[in-house]
């Protein structure tokens, strides 16, 4: 079974040295999702200062086969017409 590694970017980089062994990338897909959605909760004032939450997925050989990328934009509310 092909090897993946999930790194992640938020309040500072963590790159996977160890990865997980996954029957193909969709299923590596899943993982990435489900890693991302337990981090916002803890990771949320990072999310509020950079606007950034991320997971790199990553081949044996080393290529990006996924990022999933949490952000925040906020916007002004326009101003209403008189």
């Amino acid at each position: 079974m092909p090897r993946y590694f999930f790194d992640i970017f938020s309040e500072q980089a963590t790159r996977d040295e160890e990865g997980e062994e996954l029957a193909d990338r969709e299923t590596a897909r899943e993982v990435a999702i489900r890693i991302a959605a337990e981090l916002l909760p803890g990771h949320s004032r990072q999310l509020a200062r950079t606007g950034r939450v991320a997971v790199t997925v990553r081949d044996a050989e080393g290529a990006v086969v996924h990022e999933l990328e949490c952000r925040l934009t906020t916007r002004s509310p326009a101003a209403s017409p008189r």
